[in-house]
């Protein structure tokens, strides 16, 4: 989904526009959940091809996700922007921390765990997705590691949590936007329409030259090196 690196760069550019300071990071947040709509079909497109998607665990974990998101963006919105910057950059710096030491899910079971724990972890997921624009990736694989999904089937299957996710936060911050009277040219509600187009177009360019990149790339020196960038962007966002 990206949105670790969209919702910053978002922020960054709004806050040099001449916008109402006070929506800023909640217009990130929103903007960001509907380019991941685009992103999200691509990338389920392909990893269906691949057979890599358990579209079982897809549907018992869609209603906690809904449940999560709507939640989570409904929180955002009584949140102040300022606040909810410094929320989303100390996550940044937890999840680069992560990345940086090499700190991994282990694998904690056999089987499915039951539907109720597969819905709550759905809800957690959601709410984070919902609270700031970001996609479930950092949780959700984590998630599908400790319930022992072979390696393969983890990242397709944590890509069909997406998409439900970005629609769903999609709706809510249109709607919260409304409400919070965020009637700025080219935006409805905390869509910033320009900015969907133009990193989503730059995505679909892109994507294909990441992916071949990483096979050239050293996992371990590209995870490390993403991380101290998730580091550096996470301390500027708390930074006034």
């Amino acid at each position: 989904g990206g949105g670790m690196l969209v919702v910053p760069a978002l922020f960054f550019i709004f806050h040099g526009m001449d916008l109402d300071k006070n929506g800023l990071m909640h217009l990130a947040a929103g903007t960001s959940l509907c380019i991941m709509i685009g992103t999200s079909i691509s990338s389920i497109i392909s990893h269906e091809k691949a057979d890599d998607i358990i579209w079982s665990i897809f549907r018992k974990v869609l209603p906690g996700i809904i449940i999560g998101v709507v939640a989570g963006g409904t929180l955002a919105f009584f949140i102040p922007s300022r606040m909810l910057a410094v929320i989303f950059g100390v996550i940044m710096i937890l999840v680069s921390l992560t990345m940086i030491t090499g700190l991994a899910a282990k694998k904690g079971r056999e089987g499915l765990p039951p539907s109720g724990i597969i819905i709550a972890a759905g809800s957690v997921i959601g709410f984070k997705s919902g609270l700031l624009g970001v996609g479930g990736g950092a949780l959700s694989v984590p998630f599908l590691t400790w319930c022992g999904l072979p390696v393969a089937k983890i990242s397709g299957t944590s890509s069909t949590f997406t998409l439900p996710a970005a629609i769903t936060g999609t709706i809510v911050f249109l709607v919260t936007g409304y409400i919070d009277g965020m009637h700025l040219p080219w935006t409805t509600g905390y869509i910033y329409w320009p900015a969907v187009l133009a990193v989503g177009a730059g995505s679909i360019v892109m994507a294909p030259l990441g992916s071949k990149l990483s096979h050239h790339v050293p996992r371990k020196g590209m995870r490390i090196g993403f991380g101290f960038l998730l580091l550096f962007l996470g301390v500027r966002m708390i930074l006034p």
